[in-house]
């Protein structure tokens, strides 16, 4: 039978969206890697024939999960590039033991990714305006948009990923801001006002 991931159909739809509540539901109480599909299709109250209509396994849907909370998450955040970066990392301090029961997974590298996708278009936003401020040609090897905006999603993950492996850290939210004002001094972006 074909998949129905990618169907309008709004029954579709709002099965996968059962699917995804019932994810995300469950890896706040659990680490993913104990999850099973018997959990979440009992959870979602729907069949394994219905599951597999839409989901390849388990992994599959916990990452599209998350994928999607990622994505409903950053839409709903207006402002600069510094507002939607500080939105995303108040998510990920909101749930927290989600995350920690996320990391160890199989799907962690996908959570990643997803996260990386969402905070991306935030930090093309900052090196090109980065690029603007100092005088960089673009088209000049070395210090290019793509480049400092790779970097910058790697500084980002390294706050969440520190923090979460701090069990006495609480303040993502001001460990995220101390890293925008380091990226704003280090690239001589004009002081923000917070």
């Amino acid at each position: 039978m074909a998949s129905r991931s990618d169907s309008v159909d709004p029954r579709a739809e709002r099965v996968r969206a059962q699917l995804r509540d019932a994810a995300v539901a469950l890896a706040a109480e659990r680490p993913v890697d104990e999850l099973t599909v018997g959990d979440l299709v009992t959870r979602a109250g729907v069949s394994r024939q219905v599951f597999y209509r839409h989901f390849a396994d388990r992994d599959d849907a916990v990452a599209t999960a998350f994928t999607a909370a990622f994505r409903t998450a950053t839409r709903d955040i207006d402002g600069d590039a510094r507002t939607r970066i500080l939105g995303l990392f108040d998510l990920a301090a909101q749930h927290r033991a989600i995350y920690r029961n996320v990391v160890p997974s199989a799907v962690t590298q996908r959570v990643v990714a997803a996260f990386r996708a969402e905070l991306l278009p935030a930090c093309d936003e900052i090196a090109a305006q980065a690029l603007a401020v100092i005088g960089a040609d673009p088209a000049e090897p070395g210090l290019s948009p793509e480049a400092v905006s790779r970097f910058l999603v790697g500084g980002f993950q390294e706050v969440l990923r520190s923090w979460m492996e701090d069990p006495d850290a609480t303040d993502l939210h001001g460990r995220v801001t101390t890293a925008l004002d380091t990226v704003d001094a280090l690239l001589r972006l004009p002081a923000t006002t917070h």
